[in-house]
């Protein structure tokens, strides 16, 4: 990939962190990619992979101070329209059999999957929070605007909790970790989608929502941080129904950037080569037929997985 220079972030401050599963300093460089949809300026971020543990995650990043400007608030509207009822429907089928349970929704904005799973089982005791939204659409969910580490759920509480999309949003996922572990019961499940690392879709298609996405997991580390934080990874599915996990842009990217493609071109086409042009439409119509089938999922590389992680030990 051929890439326009750095400039300092015009959102304020940049920092740069060892890795957050092992402590490591040391990576290899991956890419850098600008945050391609919201293009507040040019800056480049890195992307690296830990060298002891093999955690993929954006280093330098920006500061938590400085990340709201890249959540809008159209980044939360519209989460309660069809396409996302096919969505909750989806993510249900991943929970266990369901009666009077605690559950919690890490994440939750406006409580929409909350919500979804009232109507499916009354009886359902329902907890969301959310640091970004300032509540929820219902009454029938107990809402905390906090982060999960402010909440101060009581221990062993939880028996589900769940995460659709968030932990790879988290500038210290441990954290998280640790204290799911802490308010959920014993033998109880922590359910949740993040992207795969070792996809191409996060590998050379170059979906990953930088710099939203900070961390990007793979089996291989989900199974470490279970063991740090005491759960057992009991399931992991390649699943691209939720969110389309394909590796569409693979070969567009490959083919312009053979032709000395920049990201602020690819943004701007009016910028490119005829020859970009050319090998950008190539790429676009080899992109659509190579992956119009979810084919990765057999694999086992699709860029969406879902994690369950059963929580060891016994309660007090």
């Amino acid at each position: 990939m051929c890439y326009t220079k750095n400039i300092i972030p015009e959102n304020g401050g940049v920092e740069h962190i060892n890795c957050d599963l092992c402590g490591s300093h040391d990576y290899d460089f991956c890419y850098k990619k600008p945050d391609t949809w919201l293009w507040l300026d040019q800056y480049e971020y890195s992307v690296v992979k830990c060298k002891k543990c093999g955690l993929v995650y954006v280093n330098p990043r920006p500061t938590p101070e400085s990340m709201s400007s890249f959540y809008p608030d159209k980044y939360y509207i519209n989460r309660d329209d069809e396409n996302h009822q096919k969505r909750y429907a989806i993510q249900m089928d991943y929970l266990p059999n369901l009666h009077n349970e605690k559950i919690l929704d890490i994440g939750c904005a406006k409580g929409d999957f909350l919500a979804f799973l009232k109507l499916h089982f009354p009886n359902l005791e329902l907890f969301g929070m959310d640091f970004y939204s300032d509540g929820v659409n219902t009454n029938n969910i107990q809402f905390q605007n906090k982060k999960l580490t402010e909440c101060q759920y009581p221990d062993a509480f939880f028996d589900i909790i769940t995460a659709w999309a968030v932990f790879e949003h988290l500038h210290i996922p441990s954290e998280y970790f640790f204290e799911v572990n802490r308010i959920l019961k014993a033998g109880g499940k922590f359910i949740f989608l993040v992207t795969n690392s070792e996809s191409l879709y996060s590998k050379q298609a170059f979906q990953e929502d930088i710099p939203r996405h900070l961390y990007h997991f793979s089996e291989k580390t989900l199974e470490q941080y279970a063991l740090k934080t005491g759960f057992n990874l009991t399931h992991i599915w390649y699943d691209d129904r939720i969110f389309d996990g394909r590796g569409i842009g693979t070969f567009y990217f490959a083919l312009t950037s053979l032709f000395g493609c920049t990201w602020e071109g690819m943004h701007n086409n009016r910028m490119m080569t005829n020859a970009q042009k050319v090998a950008g439409v190539i790429g676009r119509l080899l992109d659509n037929i190579i992956f119009y089938f979810h084919w990765e999922t057999l694999l086992k590389r699709s860029g969406i997985v879902i994690v369950e992680f059963t929580k060891t030990g016994k309660n007090a």
